[in-house]
């Protein structure tokens, strides 16, 4: 019968690389979500309709949120006025005023582009 041999004994090492290069990435990770949602909210807010102003005003973005035991990070952006997602996707009777995912879209290929950078810098 064939078989194969494994040599597991540089695991426990590779495992604890890979873990000490998470930690040393959290820092820069968490400055790029900074300011991708700092950019998102003022695209957002640049491309929102005005009438009164209260939607561009209620447009911003929470604290940083998440767990370093898990590695998931976010920040939720959008606006708190209740009409918000009429005016982004529209209604039966009212055609859509994106703002959000515009926004979205002009800060992603920048967000990606440094993530990509600290992922590069830990190989």
């Amino acid at each position: 019968m064939a078989g194969a041999n494994i040599d597991a004994s540089q695991l426990n090492v590779i495992a604890a690389e890979l873990r000490a290069a998470g930690r040393a990435a959290e820092p820069r990770v968490k400055a790029v979500l900074r300011k991708a949602a700092t950019d998102v909210t003022a695209q957002a807010k640049m491309f929102s309709p005005v009438d009164t102003g209260f939607l561009r005003n209620s447009i911003n973005h929470s604290q940083l949120q998440g767990s370093r035991y898990t590695g998931d990070w976010f920040i939720e952006i959008g606006p708190t006025a209740s009409y918000g997602a009429y005016v982004e996707f529209g209604t039966s009777q009212h055609g859509p005023q994106a703002f959000m995912g515009p926004a979205l879209d002009r800060i992603t290929p920048g967000y990606v582009a440094a993530m990509q950078q600290i992922a590069a810098s830990l190989l």
